[in-house]
């Protein structure tokens, strides 16, 4: 499945997205980027939020689910700038084959294929800060307090924290794509929890762009409540906008 891009003189923008997860916590039949929000999958919601910001995206998929994306993908017009890896076990290895397919000198971004609501403000801002300084993450102020718990077994209290100095991280993560690949090169680590935990092993210019609290990650049966009222509201508002409501 696996095929090899070739660079170009100016700089590419290149996306991918790791979709081999199994969807345990949404308790459904099927992987949760596969299930429908409104006509349509989450994942395609979350290609056609991005699509227009990048030059080629690429899948890392399940191949149990290849005939359903192959089809996807042509009914979206996108045949021919999507690339298909095969996940690995953990998301780190499906991003790691994934890197494969992208050459060094271009822009990638890693993004969580049931993240749909990103905004295109957003996203070009990864772009572009990533291209000045090497690496950009969205994250997102704490807006609740937080404690901090010590090891279980210290007989400590919790602590509150100064929730000013904390952001939530989101996605897209931009690096320079040689930087990205360098850093994919390590051994996994328990601490890898994202693109930029891995980033940050060997570099430290990493940009933080506010993100919008509309980008949330559609992983449980609430959040996709969420998600099907994020996508209504959307829809109304288009509606009054060009006058039909």
């Amino acid at each position: 499945m696996e095929q090899a891009i070739t660079a170009s003189d100016h700089i590419k923008r290149y996306l991918i997205i790791p979709s081999g997860g199994s969807g345990v916590r949404m308790g459904a039949d099927l992987p949760k980027q596969y299930i429908k929000l409104g006509d349509k999958t989450i994942l395609q919601h979350t290609i056609e939020a991005l699509a227009k910001h990048v030059d080629y995206i690429v899948l890392g998929i399940s191949y149990d689910y290849r005939i359903i994306v192959e089809d996807m993908l042509q009914t979206m017009g996108l045949a021919d700038c999507v690339y298909l890896t095969l996940a690995g076990k953990k998301r780190f290895d499906t991003v790691q084959r994934a890197l494969r397919v992208v050459p060094d000198g271009a822009l990638v971004g890693i993004h969580d294929a049931v993240r749909p609501f990103v905004s295109s403000k957003v996203v070009d801002k990864c772009y572009e800060e990533a291209q000045r300084v090497g690496a950009a993450v969205p994250v997102l102020e704490l807006t609740e307090s937080l404690r901090y718990l010590p090891d279980e077994g210290k007989q400590q209290p919790s602590q509150a924290v100064d929730r000013s100095i904390y952001r939530l991280v989101r996605t897209p993560q931009v690096f320079w794509s040689e930087r990205i690949k360098e850093a994919y090169q390590q051994p996994f680590q328990e601490s890898f929890t994202d693109d930029c935990s891995v980033y940050d092993q060997l570099y430290s210019d990493l940009a933080l762009v506010p993100d919008t609290t509309e980008n949330i990650k559609i992983t449980t049966p609430d959040q996709l409540y969420w998600g099907e009222h994020i996508l209504t509201t959307s829809h109304q508002e288009r509606l009054r906008l060009t006058g039909r409501l």
